[in-house]
C-alpha cells in the first residue's frame, strides 16, 4: 500500500516546482519533487525507496539523464564522446545553455534501480541514450542478453528477473518509453536509427547534440511538462534551445570551412 508520505510529497512539489529553483541534479530533492509531480500516482515512497508502478509490476527506481552530454570537458580527453569537440571552438554560449538542458526537467526521468537498467544505460554504448533505445528494441524483438545480463556485476539473479518482469509487463518499445519518458513512436524509431551509429568525429557529435535539442523541444512542448513549469522559467529553456541550435549551426560551418 501506498504511504501517506506520498500524499505529503505531492503537496511539496506543487510548492517547488511553483518557486525559482535551478535543477542541478537527477537524484537530489527537487528533482524527486519534480519525478513526483510528473509521474503522478505511478510513484510513490515507501520508507527511503522510491518505487514504480506500471498497473501490473512495482520496481524500485533512481534518477537518471537521458542524454548525459558534459560540456564542462569539452577541451579534454576525459570523456569519449565529448572528446570528439578537443581541438574544436565552441562557444561558451553553447556550453553554458548545455549544462544548465543536463540537469533539466526536460532531461532527467527515472529508471529501475533494481536490475540494474540504469548502469545497463551507462554500460551500453557508454551512456548513450539513443543506443540505450537501440538495445531496448532489441530486448522487444526478442534479443533480451544485453538488458538483463548488463549493469553490475554484484547483482543477484533475483534483480535481474524482477526486471525482466518488469519490462515484460510493456509490449513494445514504444510503451516502455511512452511510460517513462514520454515520447511518442515517431521520435523513438529516430533514436532506434541513430543510436545504431557510432559517434566517431565532430560532425558525428553534433548531430547527437542536435538530437537531443530535439528531444528536449519534445519534452518542452508537452503539455504536461508546461503544467508543471511556470511561464519564466519556460521562456529561460526555450532561450537555451534556442541558444544550443544557433551555435551547433556556427560550429558546423566553422567545421566545413577548414
Amino acid at each position: 500500500m501506498k504511504s501517506n508520505e506520498n500524499e505529503e510529497n505531492q503537496t511539496s512539489v506543487e510548492i517547488t516546482l511553483a518557486s525559482h529553483h535551478d535543477f542541478t541534479s537527477d537524484v537530489d530533492e527537487v528533482a524527486w519533487d519534480f519525478y513526483l509531480k510528473y509521474y503522478g500516482e505511478s510513484l510513490y515512497k515507501e520508507g527511503k525507496r522510491f518505487l514504480f508502478s506500471n498497473k501490473v509490476e512495482s520496481i524500485e527506481v533512481n534518477g537518471d539523464v537521458s542524454f548525459n552530454i558534459d560540456s564542462t570537458v569539452f577541451n579534454k580527453k576525459t570523456k569519449l564522446y565529448e572528446s570528439t569537440l578537443m581541438y574544436a571552438e565552441v562557444s561558451e554560449e553553447l556550453k553554458s545553455s548545455l549544462m544548465v538542458m543536463r540537469y533539466s526537467p526536460m532531461n532527467i526521468s527515472i529508471l529501475p534501480m533494481t536490475g540494474g537498467l540504469n548502469n545497463t544505460k551507462k554500460s551500453l554504448g557508454n551512456d548513450r541514450f539513443d543506443t540505450f533505445a537501440y538495445f531496448i528494441n532489441q530486448y522487444y524483438e526478442g534479443f533480451k542478453t544485453p538488458i538483463i545480463n548488463a549493469g553490475s556485476q554484484n547483482m543477484c539473479i533475483e534483480n535481474r528477473l524482477e526486471l525482466q518482469d518488469f519490462l515484460d509487463c510493456y509490449n513494445t518499445i514504444g510503451e516502455f518509453f511512452a511510460d517513462i519518458y514520454g515520447i511518442d513512436e515517431t521520435f523513438v524509431s529516430e533514436l532506434i536509427e541513430s543510436g545504431k551509429s557510432p559517434i566517431k568525429n565532430i560532425e558525428d557529435y553534433c548531430n547527437y547534440i542536435k538530437l537531443a535539442h530535439k528531444y528536449w523541444c519534445y519534452r518542452l512542448n508537452h503539455e504536461k511538462m508546461t503544467n508543471l513549469l511556470d511561464d519564466q522559467k519556460i521562456i529561460q529553456y526555450k532561450s537555451h534551445l534556442n541558444t544550443i541550435l544557433k551555435e551547433i549551426e556556427i560550429l558546423e560551418n566553422s567545421i566545413n570551412k577548414k
